[in-house]
């Protein structure tokens, strides 16, 4: 299992005049010494997925400087020292904790003079207490966004806050005051960088819609209807996909289905290709006294789709075929088949 390091990136600077840190997994130290590690570029769409999966580095990604902050044996642990290292020069290990750091002379003047300009003389006469330095400093709000996802952001960009940022910020002033919202900060992060993920794989599945031509989904086929419900509805199209125009217009049908992964889309391709009632009959390998899928054209209908749709496009035949065996597994929960097995259950008692 990968151990994770929480880094300074030496010779990245942000706009707060602050060194961008990050976690990376110790597979992606270059050196002994851990002072150069390798980032993916910012072609690749996830990387925290990368971070948390230890990915291998490949010829295109770039070599960096950096300075380890701290270490950690788990993704979540690391996720926590991040956040610290936000307003933390050091990570310590030991009882002690961690050492805060002293921001420069620079920055604190800085902001503190642009929180001076900003307000307004009040109408009263009472002296307000002056606001804590952590409520003006939120350098925690920066570890919404990823290094990669800071460089290629434009400094323009970069210094306008939005108000979820905003919203974030304050969250991590309250957790430098109060510990205990630690956890729960953490969990934002970690929820926000979903969100993100999620937003891309969105906009890569609307590419690929947009791509298609005339912009439509692909229509049945003649002659096909879906879903099959008997098994001669099975053995009626297994003989018509022996013609090859036939064959790749129902491919090209399901691939329009889509699915963000192997799983999710072999999910959504069979429940259109079989009806509930027909799949509890076919396991992949005819194994236990049920027809076997693998041997049937309906098999390279699926494989062929899934290799279509460009978020999955890479699939391969084991892939296809581990897919395909969990989806038949559960066959037997679908389509309400297991409320009317527990129904029969209690009449029978």
């Amino acid at each position: 299992m990968s151990s994770f390091s929480v880094v300074e990136f030496v010779d990245e600077v942000d706009s707060d005049g602050c060194k961008k840190v990050d976690i990376i997994p110790s597979e992606w130290f270059h050196d002994a010494e851990r002072k150069l590690c390798w980032w993916p570029p910012a072609s690749l769409v996830n990387v925290t997925k990368a971070v948390k999966e230890g990915t291998p580095p490949t010829s295109n990604w770039i070599l960096c400087n950096v300075r380890v902050m701290g270490n950690a044996a788990t993704y979540a642990n690391a996720r926590a020292k991040l956040h610290q290292a936000e307003y933390s020069s050091d990570l310590t290990d030991n009882e002690n904790g961690i050492r805060k750091r002293k921001p420069s002379v620079k920055l604190m003047t800085n902001q503190l003079s642009s929180h001076t300009e900003s307000s307004e003389p009040s109408d009263s006469d009472e002296e307000l207490p002056p606001t804590p330095p952590e409520q003006l400093l939120n350098p925690a709000a920066r570890s919404v966004a990823s290094p990669a996802a800071r460089r290629v952001a434009s400094p323009a960009a970069r210094s306008v806050a939005s108000p979820a940022a905003r919203s974030v910020a304050s969250l991590a002033a309250w957790s430098v005051a109060s510990p205990t919202c630690e956890a729960m900060f953490s969990k934002v992060l970690a929820i926000l960088e979903e969100v993100k993920d999620t937003q891309l794989v969105h906009s890569k599945m609307l590419n690929a819609l947009l791509k298609q031509k005339n912009g439509s989904v692909t229509e049945v086929p003649e002659g096909v209807v879906l879903p099959l419900k008997t098994q001669d509805d099975v053995e009626a199209l297994n003989g018509k996909l022996e013609d090859s125009s036939l064959m790749s217009a129902v491919v090209a049908m399901v691939a329009d289905i889509g699915g963000t992964s192997v799983d999710d889309a072999t999910r959504r391709m069979m429940k259109f290709l079989i009806s509930p009632e027909l799949a509890v009959e076919y396991n992949l390998l005819g194994r236990h006294g049920k027809k076997k899928f693998r041997d049937l054209r309906l098999f390279n209908v699926v494989y062929e789709a899934l290799k279509k749709n460009s978020l999955t496009a890479k699939v391969n035949l084991q892939e296809a075929e581990k897919a395909l065996s969990k989806w038949f597994t559960g066959a037997r929960d679908r389509g309400g088949l297991r409320a009317a097995r527990g129904q029969n259950r209690l009449t029978s008692l």
